[in-house]
């Protein structure tokens, strides 16, 4: 696919540097406007517009078969929690998971393989992997979607993982530039602040990112955090200084930047359509999304908004047309736009056995035992055991929503009995579980950022050290709170690694995962 750029309308470029959002799972009215009036130049899917495999083979034929320049078909398939084709292909831990139990050579192998099955249904962008360094406890949207609080350890399996994708002829993008690991604030729902120097900046955030450029890697999203020693009125996403001035001036990128979602509240309600518009253009990002609510009218004004601005001067005619031989060049590269003729050419290289015996191999190293003081461990059948569960709830709106993980209880090899209490327990809950667990041998308890719910910490600390396991399943800084005996991490709550803990609880796997993060171990 080459397109000569000195052919194209300017509505046409303009088209190219926006990417949507959309509803429903076929190509809609609404659809049809992104592709063939926006001419939207990248298309992003969400969970709920995928149906089945053949369902997303079949809308992307459609797709692109209505685009006049095929768009990026993207998605955030990071692995672990962060999943939107959870059905008919090769699942992936996530990078915290992969990391606590597996060398960086695994990063490259998972990627590869969920890249290749993910290529076959039509899509050629994943926004992954991570190089966000998570060194910050409490940061509520990265936490286990890094490898790990050690820059150049994350910076390693970062770079495994793009080539993985790279191999399998899938796009992908390393995120959040210059970083969301040190932050408190989900930019999802306000606007992350830090004011870290270039020093710090040179020493932590900035060195996965670095390895980007030394590797030449194809692409980088930007974030909302704002760094206000660089600019403290806008946000990476619409700053000039940021992605001009430091990525690609003085750091020297020449890849393709694509923002992170603009309707995120970090930006969307904080500043106009227009400065949006006018500031994400002009920053330097090639390809500005906008995903959120999904409302055509929004992504309508988006659009007419940024043709007006080209019209007059206010987006220069050189910063688009830079951006967009970026674009193109990319989408040639990685063959955007090809599939194969039919569903039925594919269906067999989808969900292989060797590449999920291999995602599985990966979650059953990563399990931790940070510690078994009182030996609660192992379980057996004759012990009267009560599995605590969280219900679960989307703690950052890059999760998915997965209704299907009942219990750690449904994957057990015996009888166990199953008890479910809120994130954030009521005192009635609180109270009934207390009782409860005095009538069991041994207590599961399945923490869900405790370190963020005060209450769930409580309850956890009042029940009978002698018998409780605590797992927590997903952040592991839970144990920061806790005063507990018998501790292990599994980074997510997922299929896979709720079969390797019933592995690890019953003493058919031993555990040999190493935590990627420094914790109160008290």
């Amino acid at each position: 696919m080459e397109f000569d750029i000195k052919k194209l309308s300017l509505k046409e470029k303009v088209g190219q540097m926006i990417g949507l959002a959309f509803a429903g799972g076929e190509y809609s009215p609404e659809l049809a406007m992104q592709i063939e009036d926006i001419e939207a130049g990248l298309i992003i899917y969400f969970k709920d517009n995928c149906l089945n495999p053949k369902q997303i083979f079949d809308l992307n034929k459609e797709i692109n078969s209505k685009a006049k320049i095929p768009p990026f078909i993207a998605l955030d398939q990071e692995g672990g929690m962060v999943a939107r084709v959870t059905t008919g292909v090769t699942q992936s831990p996530g990078a915290m998971a992969i990391r606590a139990g597996s060398k960086k050579e695994a990063a490259y192998h998972l990627a590869y393989n969920m890249g290749k099955e993910l290529r076959h249904l039509g899509f050629n962008f994943n926004f992954a992997p991570e190089g966000d360094v998570n060194n910050n406890p409490l940061n509520p949207v990265i936490n286990v979607r890094s490898y790990s609080e050690d820059p150049v350890v994350v910076a390693e399996y970062m770079h495994e993982a793009v080539k993985g994708y790279t191999d399998a002829l899938m796009m992908s993008s390393v995120k959040h530039f210059p970083g969301h690991g040190d932050t408190a604030v989900d930019s999802h729902i306000g606007l992350p602040v830090v004011d870290f120097d270039e020093e710090r900046l040179n020493s932590v955030e900035l060195v996965p990112f670095k390895k980007v450029i030394e590797y030449d890697l194809p692409g980088i999203m930007a974030s909302h955090v704002m760094y206000s020693s660089y600019d403290n009125v806008y946000p990476t996403t619409l700053s000039k200084k940021i992605v001009q001035g430091l990525l690609r001036d003085k750091m020297g990128f020449k890849g393709l930047v694509v923002t992170d979602s603009l309707t995120m509240k970090a930006v969307w309600g904080r500043f106009t359509i227009e400065e949006i518009v006018l500031n994400g253009f002009n920053s330097g990002c090639d390809i500005l999304l906008l995903c959120g609510a999904r409302r055509i009218d929004e992504q309508k004004e988006f659009a007419e908004t940024a043709l007006r601005l080209a019209e007059e001067g206010k987006i220069p005619l050189e910063v688009i047309d830079a951006a967009v031989e970026r674009i193109l060049k990319y989408k040639a590269m990685f063959k955007v736009g090809e599939m194969a003729d039919t569903f039925d050419d594919i269906k067999d290289d989808l969900e292989v056995k060797e590449r999920v015996d291999f995602a599985q191999d990966v979650a059953d190293k990563s399990i931790t035992v940070i510690k078994d003081n009182k030996k609660v461990l192992p379980l057996t059948k004759d012990d009267k055991t009560l599995i605590v569960f969280p219900v679960i709830k989307v703690v950052t709106l890059v999760e998915n929503d997965d209704n299907t993980l009942n219990s750690l209880g449904d994957f057990m090899p015996f009888k166990v009995d199953k008890h479910y209490v809120s994130i954030d327990p009521t005192k009635e809950e609180q109270e009934e579980l207390i009782k409860l667990a005095k009538e069991y041998d041994k207590v599961v308890y399945c923490s869900y950022n405790a370190c963020f719910n005060k209450t769930q910490a409580d309850l956890i600390n009042s029940l009978e050290k002698d018998k409780l396991a605590v797992i927590a399943i997903r952040t592991p800084y839970d144990l920061n709170v806790l005063d507990v005996d018998t501790y292990l991490c599994s980074y997510e709550a997922s299929v896979q690694a709720f079969i390797a803990l019933s592995k690890v609880l019953t003493g058919k796997l031993t555990a040999t995962g190493k935590v990627p993060v420094t914790l109160n171990k008290k």
